[in-house]
């Protein structure tokens, strides 16, 4: 305290980004799970992200065995030469309308036997007709999609009065640094609810990021007031598997709140395995046992009751703007006060959100 008195601390930056996650670990869960990563360079964080041309739709309008035409949802997975599949039967697609997206087909290909389509049925592309000494095909570019969040600012104030920084506090040496340590957990809190909640919004000068929550878009299953079940938690991690989540091996954990927790408490036994040893991120209550893994399951009261999220850890970044880590200033003092200002800049990187899923509606 004496230094703050004399002040000699007066405009110097100190760092207390570590510091944070040193506190309550059953507070800010996400964050103590995730960690900081290396500084960005913008207040729009942006990065690139390849994907594969779609390999299915869905036929609109049911056809009949002799029809050459079928509308699909979508036409992008389609091109001219190419063997497509609707139930047992095989269809070479020999033209696409991607406007109307209208495929022109030669129906019971290699033999198989034309059958009327359902309205709603899937057609899934098999590969391409290939042809002993062809010209090379036309070829098809997918371009990468920019995707960007925003930086969000964090902070607060310290401050205690004159008398109070002179006088003794029972069980408290440094009364400004006991202030100063809450200030940086109501803090963590703030970044902890945005990174799960937050609304991408921009307006002048102030900006919010995504959460995870608004992020997964692709892989949302809604139980409609269902109880959670080890059914609905395979249904989305094979939601991940089938657009690839799984191909880089990505570390996955089961994010649940309390409410969850306990309706997976209560499945059977051989799907639980509560005794987990690694238990250094400090939020592992247990693991679960699924079709496609064994994964760790945390609890994280920051989201709604009724919701579980599964994320890929690998594919998450918690980054702060570069010399905008949280950090504390001593601005000295303000009449018979004494004052600081914790302030932090962070953003929340996302990549690959089909690669993630979100439950919501549970009971």
């Amino acid at each position: 305290m004496s230094k703050i008195l004399s002040g000699e601390l007066i405009g110097v930056r100190e760092s207390v980004q570590d510091q944070l996650l040193l506190l309550n670990a059953y507070q800010t869960p996400f964050l103590q799970m995730v960690g900081f990563s290396n500084p960005a360079t913008a207040v729009e964080h942006v990065w690139f992200e390849d994907s594969m041309f779609a390999e299915e739709s869905k036929v609109v309008g049911a056809k009949l065995a002799a029809d050459t035409e079928i509308v699909v949802a979508d036409a992008e997975p389609f091109r001219t030469h190419q063997v497509v599949k609707v139930g047992e039967e095989l269809i070479l697609v020999t033209g696409v309308d991607v406007v109307a997206k209208k495929l022109v087909v030669a129906r019971g290909y290699a033999g198989t036997t034309a059958a009327d389509i359902a309205d709603g049925a899937k057609i899934e592309v098999q590969f391409v007709e290939g042809q002993e000494g062809r010209d090379a095909r036309a070829a098809r570019y997918k371009a990468r999609v920019r995707k960007s969040n925003l930086m969000q600012i964090f902070d607060d104030t310290v401050e205690i009065s004159g008398t109070a920084a002179a006088v003794s506090q029972y069980g408290i040496d440094d009364l400004y640094e006991y202030e100063k340590q809450k200030k940086q957990l109501e803090l963590a809190l703030q970044l902890e609810k945005a990174l799960i909640n937050g609304i991408k919004y921009e307006n002048g000068t102030v900006r919010q990021m995504d959460g995870v929550r608004h992020l997964i878009k692709t892989n949302v299953t809604d139980l409609a007031g269902a109880d959670l079940t080890i059914e609905a938690l395979n249904d989305s991690f094979q939601a991940i598997y089938t657009k690839g989540g799984f191909a880089t091996g990505g570390a996955y954990e089961v994010i649940v709140p309390a409410k969850q927790k306990r309706v997976i408490g209560k499945f059977d036994k051989s799907l639980v395995d509560i005794a987990q040893a690694d238990r250094t991120r400090g939020t592992v209550v247990s693991r679960i046992v699924t079709d496609f893994g064994e994964f760790d399951v945390s609890i994280n009261d920051n989201l709604a009751s009724d919701e579980v999220l599964i994320v890929d850890k690998n594919r998450i970044a918690v980054k702060p703007l570069t010399g905008r880590e949280f950090s504390h200033e001593y601005l000295g003092k303000k009449g018979d006060y004494l004052q600081g200002m914790l302030v932090g800049e962070y953003t929340l990187e996302f990549l690959q959100e089909a690669a993630h899923a979100r439950i919501k509606g549970a009971k």
